[in-house]
């Protein structure tokens, strides 16, 4: 979805340049003219309309640090007449982990902060009841401020009903440990093995568990990779207790 530059939604938000586009939405950056304010302002069309708010309330819901902050959301009237669903954030200065990586991995305690990070993130909204399920490097900006954790439009809410759980926190795990082997190799744990057409769920499954072989990095970060991405959901450590591992390498390594 792609909206003219210039374009004031809500009568407010003055689209000023794109800064990224998705399958279904374009993130801009944007004015906002009556708090004289930058910002980040993620538009759909009406057809996602639902979608928008959806991520809206599920980012709302971890008011986490490392999350950027939602400012307001809606449906507006684009130029042409159709419904624009849009979503004002904080913007954030910065790239994606993904962009980072094209010039190599990181070192292997940057690595470590990052995935420190993102397993907080996902610890917090756990326990809040909310699942991301599309962790990715591509949904983790290395801002000024820290690594922070993007795009909550897939998210769902953990339902106890007694049925299996389509968003279940274990998967959220196994993408924590991709996401920290992609950081310290540079390369998907995937490597050599096509995307099937039911993604990422069939590949647990048919890829084996990576060995990670990078000069001198502790045990300890390889062991706790491994074993979130174990093809045993049951035998993946939670969120909390992998930040707490990692955050305890993060602490060793200053000493």
């Amino acid at each position: 979805m792609e909206v003219p530059i210039g374009t004031a939604l809500a009568g407010r938000y003055v689209l000023t340049r794109p800064l990224a586009r998705g399958g279904v939405s374009t993130v801009y950056q944007a004015v906002d003219a009556t708090a004289g304010r930058r910002l980040a302002v993620k538009v759909v069309d009406d057809r996602y309309s639902g979608l928008i708010r959806h991520e809206a309330a599920m980012t709302d819901r971890l008011r986490h640090p490392h999350v950027p902050k939602v400012l307001d959301v809606g449906v507006e009237t684009g130029p042409d007449g159709r419904d624009i669903g849009y979503l004002a954030l904080e913007l954030l200065k910065g790239e994606a982990l993904t962009s980072v990586l094209l010039d190599g991995p990181l070192p292997w305690a940057g690595a470590v902060r990052v995935a420190a990070t993102a397993a907080d993130v996902l610890a917090v909204a756990h326990r809040r009841g909310v699942v991301h399920r599309d962790l990715t490097p591509g949904n983790v900006m290395i801002t000024t401020t820290g690594p922070k954790v993007v795009d909550f439009g897939l998210a769902e809410l953990i339902v106890s009903t007694g049925m299996p759980q389509y968003a279940n926190p274990s998967d959220d795990v196994y993408a924590l440990g991709a996401l920290l082997y992609q950081a310290l190799t540079g390369k998907s744990p995937y490597a050599g093995h096509n995307r099937s057409p039911q993604g990422t769920t069939a590949l647990r499954r048919l890829a084996p568990t990576p060995v990670l072989a990078v000069p001198g990095l502790p045990q300890a970060v390889s062991d706790l990779c491994r074993a979130c991405m174990d093809k045993n959901s049951l035998a993946r450590p939670s969120a909390r207790e992998a930040s707490l591992r990692l955050w305890t390498i993060v602490g060793n390594a200053l000493h």
